[in-house]
Parts: structure tokens; sequence; C-alpha cells
């Protein structure tokens, strides 16, 4: 066997061994995955996206396979009842409470460090009606890299909608959509 055919090998056996994102838990595929966890959406192979998470939704969300709960309700949404629930599942729950028309621009790094941990992985990100997170993914998205208009689409498929889509777009020092 010649030398490059052994390293070559070599690498293929070093590179198939590592964990990746096939033996990841994944986020469901679909919009629709429980009655109790509404406006649901797939962001990422790792990220689920909703709006409420009604009734016994975090024990859905458990059983579904998330691991995480990012929760971007202001403290007066029922932050403390959810927080209590996903203890109680045995779910990570972390607030980022998004208060404003859109993200602060100091809670997008933030975002940004807890969906790129893959021991956060899958993430279950909601709201009350999936515009927060629709908002939080848009910015994220820039903030990687992503063409403006091109992370304006993505969070609109992710609930991005009216008056904070235009919050958006001005932290994006884009225009505003007529």
């Amino acid at each position: 066997m010649t030398r490059f055919a052994f390293l070559l090998i070599s690498l293929i056996v070093v590179l198939g061994s590592r964990p990746g994102l096939a033996e990841t838990a994944q986020a469901p595929f679909g919009d629709k995955v429980s009655a109790a966890i509404v406006n649901y959406d797939r962001a990422s192979p790792v990220i689920g996206t909703a709006g409420l998470l009604k009734g016994n939704g975090v024990a859905e969300a458990k059983a579904l396979g998330f691991k995480t709960i990012v929760d971007l309700r202001g403290p007066d949404e029922g932050t403390a009842a959810e927080r209590a629930a996903a203890k109680a599942a045995g779910i990570a729950y972390i607030g980022i409470p998004v208060t404003t028309k859109a993200p602060a621009p100091a809670q997008v790094p933030t975002f940004a460090k807890i969906v790129e941990d893959p021991d956060n992985w899958p993430i279950l990100v909601h709201c009350v009606s999936a515009n927060r997170v629709g908002a939080m993914w848009a910015l994220y998205r820039a903030s990687r890299g992503v063409p403006a208009e091109v992370a304006i689409e993505e969070g609109r498929a992710t609930g991005l909608r009216g008056s904070r889509e235009a919050a958006v777009r001005q932290q994006l020092g884009l225009t505003a959509q007529n």
C-alpha cells in the first residue's frame, strides 16, 4: 500500500469515528408537532421555533426530543411557570426576555452562544406568537454573515412580521418595506 493510500484510509477512519450532526438528535420536521406547541417551524436541523407552549407544551417538547427551551418572553408573560415546568420535565430552560420591538443588540451574541453550543441541541426557541423568534433569528443570521435581506426572509419563515420586522430592518440598516 502506498503511503498516500495509507494516509487517506487513516483520515477516513478518524473522520468517520467523530460524532457529527447525523448522530445528534434533531428538531422535528414539519410545521405541526403538537397542539400544545403553537406556530412551530424548523429553522435548522437542531433549532425548532414556535409561539406559545400551551398546557403541557414543555412536556411535549421534551417528548419530541428537545433538550433546551429558549424563551424570549418577558417576565410578566408566564416565564416563571414555564421555568418550573421545564425543571420538572428535565429540560433546560434559558430566558432571554425580548421586551422591545426587536431584540437588543447585546442579546444577539447571547442567543448565538446558546444556539451554537451542541450541548444545548436540539433547541426549541419560542415566544407568544413566534414574531420575536423571527426577529431574533433574522438578527442572529445577519450577525453570522447571511445577507440582510436573506436574513429577513429567514426571520419571516420563523414568524417575523409587522412592526418587529421594521425594527429589525432598522437595526440591519435596511429601508422600510412598503
